[in-house]
Formats: structure tokens, sequence, C-alpha cells
């Protein structure tokens, strides 16, 4: 029998098999939840408003439709979480010259001054996450990360009846 060592911790290959992908996944989303959330409310916002806040920084001007797009995030909870920032004064909406009815988000001047603490948050997660992985590893856990989360996309939407237009990881305009 093969043992694979991750960390400090020894799994036995016959007992990884035992544990199904989704609780690794769901582990691993759940823990980074619970991070994230404890270091934004140091900074008076919530996980909610973290990753708007992610997706801004690299990307402004973009719609709140879009941004649930992105996210795979319902509308309301992209509004509400949009409201909270618009709220604080982090992001403001600015109607569209060219189509009256489309409002893009951008960062206020507080939002911008904000970021770097946030990426910092993000950073921190990751890093810790990634302790004992090598810098090949860590390449090669993002690329199958990448490419599991694609995957579970199209069997979710396999009929053809995405909520959403593409997988998010794919470049969208």
């Amino acid at each position: 029998m093969t043992t694979v060592v991750l960390a400090t911790v020894n799994y036995e290959e016959k007992n990884m098999d035992d544990i199904p992908l989704g609780a690794f996944i769901s582990m691993t989303y759940r823990s980074h939840f619970v991070r994230i959330n404890r270091k934004m409310k140091e900074l008076g916002l919530s996980a909610g408003q973290f990753f708007v806040l992610m997706v801004l920084a690299d990307k402004q001007g973009i719609t709140q439709d879009h941004l649930a797009g992105i996210l795979l995030i319902d509308k309301g909870s992209i509004a509400r979480a949009v409201n909270v920032l618009e709220e604080k004064g982090i992001v403001k909406r600015i109607t569209d010259e060219n189509n009256r009815r489309a409002v893009k988000l951008y960062l206020t001047e507080t939002g911008n001054k904000l970021i770097p603490d946030v990426v910092k948050i993000d950073r921190e997660w990751e890093e810790a996450a990634f302790s004992g992985l090598s810098d090949e590893e860590r390449k090669q856990a993002k690329l199958l990360l990448y490419r599991i989360s694609e995957n579970s996309y199209k069997a979710a939407y396999e009929n053809g009846d995405k909520k959403w237009k593409g997988f998010p990881g794919k470049d969208q305009q």
C-alpha cells in the first residue's frame, strides 16, 4: 500500500478513495469562508463583499449581472453585497452613457485604498492552504482545481440550461 504524505498527516490511498472529492472541496470552501469572513470583519466587511472586491480590483466598470456571472452567485446576493459596499463608500454605481439601463460598478478612492488589505487576506489564506507544498505542487494544484471546477461546471449544466453564459474561468466579456 502506498502512502501519500500531505503536510504532517499521512493518508493511505485506500482511505483517500473512501472520501468523496466533494468532501475535500466542501472542507476547503468552508474553512476559506470562515477565515475570510473573520479577516474581513476586521475591516468592517464580510466574506460576501470579499469576492465582489476581488473581482472589482481586477475588472472595474462591469455590471452587477456580469459580476454575478463571474462569481456564479445569484443577482440578489450580488445586489445585497454591492448595496453594503456602496453604503460604506467603497463602491459606486455609474449609469452607462451608452445604455441608460446599464449601471456599471467602480471602486471609490476608499475602495481602491482597501484593496491591498483585501488582497493580503486572500494571499495569507492561500499561503496557509499551500503550506508544505513546493512551487511546482502549488502550480499543479491550481491547474488541477481549475480543470475540476470547469468539468464540474460543465456537468452541472450538461443540458445546456446554463444559468450563466460560460465557465467563469474563461475570459468573459
